[in-house]
């Protein structure tokens, strides 16, 4: 297993940890929550990119009128 492997692997037991214990050891009770969480999460992201890509297309169309009125 590569060193970045095993930090990810770290990583992940250090998060089931907290989940178990958030859920007080149930294992269905801390699935949902990590699903709950990945999904707000990727929620979050996918806005975040929309809103990105709205700011570069509004750059992109006043770039183009600015250099069609020269």
């Amino acid at each position: 297993m590569s060193a970045v492997a095993a930090a990810r692997a770290d990583e992940v037991e250090i998060l089931v940890e907290q989940y178990l214990k958030n859920a007080q050891g149930s294992p269905v009770v801390a699935l949902r929550q990590a699903i709950s969480d990945a999904l707000v999460d990727a929620m979050e992201c996918r806005q975040r990119l929309e809103a990105a890509e709205r700011a570069a297309s509004r750059g992109f169309m006043r770039q183009l009128t600015l250099s069609a009125s020269k």
